[in-house]
């Protein structure tokens, strides 16, 4: 009875096996996007080839990170997932900027400690994703968050924020967004009214009550009319942006009542 007894695992200890296998399985995933960082710059894997193998190591890698506990590494993740997301070869900038995303997954991995108040800064300086060239328009480090659940329009509204020169983070999960947030700090968040499980409102809501996210600007995304119940649950001073022919103007409002430039 006794012996049977020892023998039983508790929950708690169960769940730190779960993660450390969880916490192997992503050391190897992180350990062959280096490797095939190593390839490229030997000559032994050609450029198109590694971008195929390096986004399915990212998406692996960020679908690792949020079973693990550790600070930073779901947004780190996340952003390289982005990065990675519109190349099609790669150019020496781009080798350098995967070996910073690179080096910084394998310390978190491998147990360096990001302290809470640096995160946000750290995954800020993380090598960003651009889509249009450096020399037609001035890159700022304005941070702006989309959540957005139809990824099309997702494009569309992000396009139109790049091309004014900020640094954008798209997500579809609303969820998500909280945790997001807290870890980067962005300058702006805009959010779609209507969403599954947690609407605009609700999500502009809880921001706005937490005290760690409270002075983070917001507007909703919607082509609701301003007396909709919806839009009557708005906390004050959460921006409006309509879909549709006054899309540009009501982005240029936005980004002008919060004095975001």
């Amino acid at each position: 009875m006794n012996k049977n007894s020892d023998s039983v695992i508790s929950e708690e200890e169960v769940d730190k096996i779960a993660e450390g296998e969880m916490l192997d399985e992503a050391r190897d995933v992180a350990s062959s996007l280096e490797l095939t960082l190593q390839q490229v710059r030997t000559g032994s894997l050609d450029g198109k080839t590694a971008v195929d193998r390096l986004v399915q190591n990212s998406s692996n890698l960020r679908f690792k990170a949020k079973s693990v506990n550790i600070p930073g590494l779901a947004a780190i993740t996340h952003r390289l997932d982005e990065y990675l997301g519109g190349l099609n070869d790669l150019e020496a900038q781009n080798i350098t900027d995967l070996q910073t995303y690179s080096d910084r997954i394998l310390a978190l991995l491998d147990g360096e400690a990001m302290p809470a108040e640096t995160i946000a800064e750290v995954v800020r300086s993380m090598p960003h994703k651009s889509t249009f060239n450096v020399e037609d328009i001035e890159i700022t480090n304005t941070e702006v968050l989309l959540v957005i659940p139809q990824k099309t329009a997702g494009k569309v509204v992000a396009r139109e924020l790049e091309a004014c020169g900020y640094r954008v983070t798209s997500l579809t999960e609303p969820l998500e967004a909280i945790t997001m947030a807290l870890e980067t700090r962005p300058d702006l968040i805009i959010t779609s009214m209507v969403m599954p499980r947690l609407g605009g409102a609700d999500l502009a809501c809880a921001l706005k009550a937490m005290p760690s996210t409270r002075r983070i600007h917001v507007a909703v995304l919607t082509s609701l009319s301003s007396d909709d119940p919806a839009m009557l649950a708005l906390p004050m001073n959460v921006g409006v942006i309509r879909r549709g022919k006054t899309f540009g103007d009501d982005l240029a409002d936005v980004l002008q009542k919060f004095n975001i430039t």
